[in-house]
């Protein structure tokens, strides 16, 4: 049976967090969101299944409205010399998420980063906006800017 919840904290640098649904606090995991990223107050639909290490929420749906979602992904490949990239992510099943260099912190998109984003659709697919490199990756930017001297 499916529930709806309130997301109550989620830390997308480690990938879980907690929603809060009737006065109980449930555990979400990054790999049961289908490549979505969620914030703190977002609605998803869930179900609730009981672990051994307490009550989790699974196959979750994210309720937002088009255009306000953002998503998690890897990067895939980034020319720098060219100025571009692709992102896997599982919300588009089958296609990259295209990125531009000016959507990087520092212009860097390491291969293998991970990455929190939200996408706009374009005649060729979609395309990355708003980016945030998430932990190692964003590490490895923040030096590359330095040593840069941006």
């Amino acid at each position: 049976m499916s529930v709806t919840g309130t997301v109550k904290s989620y830390n997308p640098h480690k990938g879980w967090g907690f929603v809060e649904c009737n006065g109980q606090d449930l555990f979400v995991n990054r790999k049961e969101l289908k490549g979505f990223c969620i914030s703190k107050g977002n609605q998803i639909q869930f179900t609730v299944a009981q672990t051994e290490k307490g009550s989790q929420a699974m196959n979750v749906t994210v309720m937002v409205p088009t255009g306000e979602a953002s998503y998690f992904g890897e990067i895939k490949s980034f020319n720098s010399t060219k100025g571009y990239g692709f992102i896997a992510c599982d919300a588009f099943p089958g296609q990259d998420v295209f990125v531009l260099r000016t959507e990087l912190p520092g212009g860097y998109g390491p291969q293998g980063g991970y990455c929190k984003f939200k996408v706009s659709m374009e005649e060729k697919g979609p395309s990355a906006k708003d980016l945030m490199l998430l932990g190692a990756a964003g590490n490895q930017a923040q030096q590359m800017k330095q040593m840069m001297g941006s």
